[in-house]
Protein backbone atom coordinates (compact mmCIF):
# COMPACT_ATOMS: atom_id res chain seq x y z
CA UNK A 1 0.00 0.00 0.00
CA UNK A 2 1.21 3.23 -0.86
CA UNK A 3 1.53 6.73 1.25
CA UNK A 4 -1.19 8.30 -1.08
CA UNK A 5 -3.15 5.17 -0.85
CA UNK A 6 -2.81 5.05 3.19
CA UNK A 7 -4.20 8.87 3.56
CA UNK A 8 -6.74 8.12 0.87
CA UNK A 9 -7.97 5.54 3.12
CA UNK A 10 -7.80 6.86 6.01
CA UNK A 11 -9.17 10.35 4.63
CA UNK A 12 -12.23 8.06 3.32
CA UNK A 13 -12.57 6.20 6.57
CA UNK A 14 -12.44 8.99 8.87
CA UNK A 15 -15.43 11.10 6.55
CA UNK A 16 -17.73 8.24 6.94
CA UNK A 17 -16.74 8.06 11.06
CA UNK A 18 -17.19 11.96 11.60
CA UNK A 19 -20.43 11.88 9.37
CA UNK A 20 -21.65 9.07 11.61
CA UNK A 21 -20.44 10.60 14.58
CA UNK A 22 -22.20 13.97 13.67
CA UNK A 23 -25.02 11.96 12.95
CA UNK A 24 -25.58 10.71 16.42
CA UNK A 25 -25.39 14.34 17.80
CA UNK A 26 -28.51 14.96 15.64
CA UNK A 27 -30.24 12.02 17.00
CA UNK A 28 -29.63 13.44 20.36
CA UNK A 29 -30.40 17.20 19.26
CA UNK A 30 -33.91 15.92 17.92
CA UNK A 31 -34.63 13.68 20.81
CA UNK A 32 -33.16 16.21 23.29
CA UNK A 33 -31.41 14.23 25.19
CA UNK A 34 -30.12 16.05 28.09
CA UNK A 35 -27.27 15.58 29.69
CA UNK A 36 -25.84 14.37 33.13
CA UNK A 37 -28.55 11.84 33.13
CA UNK A 38 -27.42 8.29 34.14
CA UNK A 39 -27.78 6.88 30.76
CA UNK A 40 -25.25 8.75 28.65
CA UNK A 41 -26.69 6.54 25.18
CA UNK A 42 -25.05 8.73 22.29
CA UNK A 43 -21.56 8.71 24.02
CA UNK A 44 -22.51 4.93 23.78
CA UNK A 45 -23.26 4.84 20.12
CA UNK A 46 -20.34 7.13 19.71
CA UNK A 47 -17.88 4.60 21.11
CA UNK A 48 -19.34 1.39 18.88
CA UNK A 49 -19.70 3.69 15.68
CA UNK A 50 -15.60 4.57 16.29
CA UNK A 51 -14.94 0.66 16.95
CA UNK A 52 -16.92 -0.63 14.24
CA UNK A 53 -15.11 1.90 12.05
CA UNK A 54 -11.28 1.35 13.61
CA UNK A 55 -12.32 -2.26 13.09
CA UNK A 56 -13.98 -3.11 9.65
CA UNK A 57 -11.76 0.35 8.29
CA UNK A 58 -8.57 -1.97 9.59
CA UNK A 59 -9.46 -5.49 8.09
CA UNK A 60 -10.52 -3.58 5.14
CA UNK A 61 -7.02 -1.93 5.18
CA UNK A 62 -5.09 -4.84 5.93
CA UNK A 63 -6.70 -6.83 3.24
CA UNK A 64 -5.36 -4.68 0.67
CA UNK A 65 -1.54 -4.98 1.28
CA UNK A 66 0.24 -7.33 -0.39
CA UNK A 67 3.23 -9.60 0.82
CA UNK A 68 4.79 -6.75 3.17
CA UNK A 69 2.48 -7.12 5.56
CA UNK A 70 0.18 -4.77 7.89
CA UNK A 71 2.32 -4.44 11.13
CA UNK A 72 1.18 -2.77 14.24
CA UNK A 73 2.61 0.33 13.89
CA UNK A 74 1.04 1.06 10.62
CA UNK A 75 -2.32 -0.69 11.87
CA UNK A 76 -1.93 2.11 14.62
CA UNK A 77 -0.84 4.92 12.76
CA UNK A 78 -4.18 4.39 10.57
CA UNK A 79 -6.64 4.04 13.34
CA UNK A 80 -4.72 7.71 14.49
CA UNK A 81 -5.26 9.47 11.06
CA UNK A 82 -8.79 7.84 10.52
CA UNK A 83 -9.51 9.48 13.91
CA UNK A 84 -7.91 12.78 12.82
CA UNK A 85 -10.32 12.78 9.79
CA UNK A 86 -13.06 11.55 12.18
CA UNK A 87 -12.30 14.92 14.22
CA UNK A 88 -12.16 17.39 11.91
CA UNK A 89 -15.74 16.29 9.92
CA UNK A 90 -16.89 15.93 13.68
CA UNK A 91 -16.30 18.96 14.57
CA UNK A 92 -16.78 20.89 11.48
CA UNK A 93 -20.19 19.89 12.09
CA UNK A 94 -20.93 20.41 15.59
CA UNK A 95 -19.54 24.26 14.34
CA UNK A 96 -22.67 24.14 12.22
CA UNK A 97 -24.74 22.89 14.84
CA UNK A 98 -23.45 24.87 17.78
CA UNK A 99 -23.88 28.48 15.77
CA UNK A 100 -26.61 27.81 13.39
CA UNK A 101 -28.70 24.59 13.38
CA UNK A 102 -29.19 24.05 17.19
CA UNK A 103 -28.16 27.35 19.07
CA UNK A 104 -30.40 27.11 21.65
CA UNK A 105 -29.60 23.15 22.43
CA UNK A 106 -25.96 23.94 22.57
CA UNK A 107 -26.44 27.09 24.56
CA UNK A 108 -28.23 24.75 27.35
CA UNK A 109 -24.96 21.74 26.91
CA UNK A 110 -22.05 24.68 27.09
CA UNK A 111 -23.85 26.50 30.04
CA UNK A 112 -23.94 23.02 31.73
CA UNK A 113 -20.41 22.35 31.26
CA UNK A 114 -19.12 25.99 32.35
CA UNK A 115 -21.46 25.32 35.46
CA UNK A 116 -19.72 21.64 35.70
CA UNK A 117 -16.32 22.96 35.47
CA UNK A 118 -17.41 26.26 37.89
CA UNK A 119 -18.19 24.52 40.76
CA UNK A 120 -15.26 22.19 41.01
CA UNK A 121 -13.30 26.04 42.10
CA UNK A 122 -15.84 26.66 44.71
CA UNK A 123 -14.42 27.82 47.65
CA UNK A 124 -11.10 27.45 46.30
CA UNK A 125 -8.67 30.62 45.63
CA UNK A 126 -9.29 30.85 41.99
CA UNK A 127 -13.38 31.05 41.97
CA UNK A 128 -13.37 34.76 41.60
CA UNK A 129 -10.78 34.40 38.59
CA UNK A 130 -12.99 31.53 37.09
CA UNK A 131 -16.05 33.55 37.43
CA UNK A 132 -14.05 36.51 35.61
CA UNK A 133 -13.77 34.20 32.98
CA UNK A 134 -17.24 32.52 32.00
CA UNK A 135 -17.03 35.17 29.29
CA UNK A 136 -14.06 33.62 27.63
CA UNK A 137 -15.12 30.57 28.15
CA UNK A 138 -18.51 31.19 26.11
CA UNK A 139 -16.87 32.46 23.86
CA UNK A 140 -14.10 29.96 23.10
CA UNK A 141 -16.91 26.77 22.88
CA UNK A 142 -18.59 28.81 19.95
CA UNK A 143 -15.18 29.33 18.11
CA UNK A 144 -14.60 27.16 15.14
CA UNK A 145 -11.03 26.58 15.21
CA UNK A 146 -11.21 25.61 18.97
CA UNK A 147 -14.50 23.35 18.17
CA UNK A 148 -12.60 21.53 15.39
CA UNK A 149 -9.08 21.63 17.36
CA UNK A 150 -10.48 19.76 20.52
CA UNK A 151 -12.77 17.54 18.48
CA UNK A 152 -9.90 16.40 16.50
CA UNK A 153 -8.30 15.51 20.10
CA UNK A 154 -10.76 14.19 21.24
CA UNK A 155 -11.40 11.48 18.43
CA UNK A 156 -7.42 10.97 18.24
CA UNK A 157 -7.57 10.10 22.01
CA UNK A 158 -10.34 8.29 22.25
CA UNK A 159 -10.06 6.49 18.84
CA UNK A 160 -5.95 6.01 19.52
CA UNK A 161 -6.52 4.46 22.98
CA UNK A 162 -9.15 2.12 21.58
CA UNK A 163 -6.93 1.60 18.03
CA UNK A 164 -3.94 0.29 20.45
CA UNK A 165 -5.89 -2.16 21.83
CA UNK A 166 -7.74 -3.32 17.96
CA UNK A 167 -4.35 -2.90 16.10
CA UNK A 168 -3.12 -6.08 17.95
CA UNK A 169 -5.65 -7.72 16.12
CA UNK A 170 -5.88 -5.89 13.03
CA UNK A 171 -1.93 -6.05 12.04
CA UNK A 172 -0.77 -8.94 9.32
CA UNK A 173 2.89 -10.47 9.34
CA UNK A 174 4.44 -10.40 5.83
CA UNK A 175 4.61 -13.55 3.60
CA UNK A 176 8.11 -13.70 3.07
CA UNK A 177 7.44 -16.77 0.52
CA UNK A 178 4.51 -14.83 -1.34
CA UNK A 179 7.47 -12.85 -3.70
CA UNK A 180 7.80 -16.06 -5.92
CA UNK A 181 10.82 -17.90 -6.98
CA UNK A 182 13.22 -20.13 -5.94
CA UNK A 183 13.58 -20.49 -2.41
CA UNK A 184 16.37 -21.80 -1.03
CA UNK A 185 16.55 -25.73 0.56
CA UNK A 186 17.62 -26.28 3.98
CA UNK A 187 17.03 -29.74 3.89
Amino acid sequence: MTKKQFWRNASNQGMICGCGLLAVSVVAWVFGFAPGSSWNWPELLRFALIAAVIWMSGRRSAALVGPEGWPYGRAVGFIFATMMFAGIVAGVGEFLMTNFIARDYYDALNAGQIDTALAMYRGTPFEGRMEEMRGTMESMLSNPFMLIFGSVVNYVIKGGFLGLILGAFLYRKPDFFAAGGDTPDNG
